[in-house]
């Protein structure tokens, strides 16, 4: 093999050839970006039922009947209109007022010739005494209960207080108590009897409960019009005080 020196030293002088730069890196192409998933649908909030009601118990009326309505299109219905109104129902007849309670007068106290009693005239009233222990009336005493009778009868608005009294022990009140309701009552029948009816007479029987007066009496005041007898009742009444007496004679 034949070597060419000249050739040998200009391959020596000649420089070496460059060593060629590495082509740059490929930019990366950009990923296309990616579309936002659309949010899936949410199910509708679920509303709770409302509770159950409890059915209404079925009425036990009728509901009311209230005026027929007529509808567009259709014929009202026909009424059947009576010519006459209906007859009035027969009411049975009225039953009779019962009669009027009747006043019943008791018989008047029997008159004793012999019995003690003055008839006494005091502030606002009459006082009639008694014997002691005795509910007897003497004729002076009855006639004038009679006279005080016949005034009040007079009169629709009188009323007349009796009230009466009796000696006796303290330590026995039934017995003076039971003696004046004698007297009281004594002096009611002879009221009655001239014509005072018992619901206007009112009696009061106190027993020893005479104050400073005689014991063995019964004071009676007349009251001649509703608006005193309203002030003053007859239960609360108080006694009439004590006054000096003036005695009447009886007619001779």
């Amino acid at each position: 093999m034949t070597v060419n020196p000249q050739a040998l030293d200009q391959g020596a002088a000649a420089p070496a050839p460059a060593t060629p730069s590495p082509p740059p890196p490929a930019k990366p192409k950009p990923k296309p970006k990616a579309k936002p998933k659309p949010a899936a649908a949410r199910p509708p909030a679920a509303v709770p039922a409302p509770p159950a009601q409890a059915a209404a118990p079925p009425s036990v009326f009728p509901p009311p009947e209230g005026p027929a309505t007529v509808r567009l299109g259709t014929a009202p219905e026909t009424l059947d209109v009576p010519e006459a109104p209906p007859a009035s129902p027969l009411l049975p007849p009225a039953a009779p007022a019962p009669p009027a309670h009747p006043n019943v007068v008791p018989p008047p106290a029997p008159v004793v010739a012999s019995a003690a009693g003055e008839v006494l005239d005091v502030p606002g009233g009459t006082r009639i005494t008694f014997g002691p222990a005795s509910a007897d009336l003497n004729p002076a005493t009855d006639a004038a209960l009679r006279e005080i009778g016949a005034a009040a009868a007079k009169d629709p608005a009188a009323v007349v207080n009796v009230i009466a009294y009796a000696a006796g022990p303290r330590e026995d009140p039934s017995t003076p108590r039971r003696l004046s309701l004698d007297r009281a009552l004594a002096a009611r029948s002879v009221l009655m009897a001239a014509g005072v009816p018992s619901t206007r007479i009112y009696v009061r029987a106190l027993g020893t409960s005479y104050g400073e007066g005689p014991p063995d009496r019964v004071d009676l005041v007349v009251v001649h019009s509703t608006a005193a007898l309203a002030a003053t009742p007859p239960e609360a009444a108080p006694a009439p005080a004590p006054q000096t007496p003036t005695v009447k004679t009886p007619p001779p």
